[in-house]
């Protein structure tokens, strides 16, 4: 399992007293720091990369810095057009240490350089506002929309502060979504029932042709074990799948593994999502990594401008995993991620036509699955 190392420590000034950029910064001793201000990455040459290209070489660069704005917000895949589950991003850390080749981080991020906001009191602060503003209304909160939430988490150590604040807000749910296994730090922190640690997971021949630096399949699911013996909820996201060869095996395996090792019953929920990206990624991916074979299939534009796979092929894949499931754990709930209701009528056992809609379905679930929980739950 890939560990991170940075090369060196950028500290906004305005954050250099943060008992965040203390801790982050004893954890690597022999790490140069420098104190920046406006700080301008684009000035920085990335001769020495060795794949030639800035992404790689600026993660070797931690940057701790001071954020402004709006910390928690609606997630970005929320539309009109699509069935969402009424999820909220929480921006802690930006970039992310593994190198999967279908990442949209690649296109999407302004910087190279790994990022996390120092200012954590100020960022909760915001969380419990938020939170507060709405007392009836259940925030499920996820960190891992800029990152990954645990792939940097074993040497930063942010979530251990982050889990005990959730541990004690009344109507929030945190989500840690991670390809990784570290989770040995976090298995005797007092979350109190309001987290759950989540799974990206594909069949093993996709993580080891695309997903570098991630995890092994095996591994990631001992950590969910691990998690779930803690008395953690898990949750599991097969997102994106990835249409293949061997894909019906590969996912139908994938499943079976799954419940072989979690019981079902400490499954908070499994989403389902296939392969989608905007159009600016591909050449980068091209460039990046020229023997991924990800963007092979047939795609079409979709109706929020990403390219996405054939509307037949999507449902083939989203059918495979959702009866397979069905007939192994009937009472775990499952969704789609940003689709249109009519993929859902062809693919799901529900058919919600709206977003509140859709997290009424899963939080029904959790209640009915949890009732001794449900107060911490709900």
């Amino acid at each position: 399992m890939f560990y991170y190392h940075p090369e060196r420590i950028l500290i906004d000034k305005a954050v250099s007293e943060e008992p965040l950029t203390r801790q982050i910064c004893s954890r690597f001793p022999d790490v140069p720091t420098y104190e920046v201000k406006n700080y301008g990455w684009h000035k920085e040459s990335s001769v020495n990369d060795p794949l030639k290209n800035p992404l790689s070489q600026g993660k070797k660069t931690l940057h701790l810095k001071y954020f402004q704005g709006t910390s928690i917000k609606a997630c970005p895949g929320f539309s009109d057009n699509l069935v969402c589950c009424n999820y909220f991003t929480l921006d802690l850390i930006e970039n992310c240490p593994f190198e999967c080749t279908y990442c949209i981080l690649q296109a999407f991020l302004n910087k190279p350089v790994i990022t996390v906001h120092a200012n954590l009191e100020d960022i909760m602060n915001q969380v419990r506002q938020r939170t507060s503003s709405q007392p009836d209304t259940l925030f499920r909160i996820g960190t891992g929309e800029h990152s990954d939430s645990l792939a940097l988490d074993k040497t930063l150590g942010i979530n251990q502060h982050v889990i005990q604040f959730f541990a004690a807000l009344p109507n929030a749910l945190l989500e840690l979504k991670t390809k990784s296994n570290h989770v040995e730090h976090l298995l005797d922190l007092p979350h109190g029932g309001k987290t759950v640690i989540s799974w990206s997971v594909n069949p093993q021949a996709i993580i080891k042709k695309e997903e570098f630096k991630t995890a092994t399949l095996d591994e990631r699911l001992k950590a969910a074990r691990m998690a779930s013996d803690a008395g953690y909820k898990v949750a599991f996201h097969f997102d994106p799948m990835i249409d293949y060869p061997d894909w019906q095996k590969g996912y139908q395996g994938l499943v079976e593994q799954i419940f072989d090792n979690i019981s079902p019953d400490r499954i908070a929920w499994i989403s389902l999502g296939t392969l989608r990206y905007i159009s600016s990624l591909k050449s980068i991916v091209d460039e990046r990594f020229p023997n991924s074979r990800v963007f092979l299939g047939e795609f079409v534009p979709g109706i929020d401008g990403k390219m996405r796979y054939l509307k037949k092929i999507r449902q083939r894949l989203y059918r495979n995993v959702q009866q397979k499931i069905q007939k192994l754990a009937p009472n775990v709930p499952t969704y789609l991620c940003m689709e249109s209701s009519h993929l859902w009528k062809n693919s799901m056992p529900h058919q919600p036509e709206t977003a509140p809609e859709m997290e009424g379905i899963l939080l029904r679930s959790l209640e009915k699955r949890y009732p001794k929980e449900a107060q911490c739950l709900m």
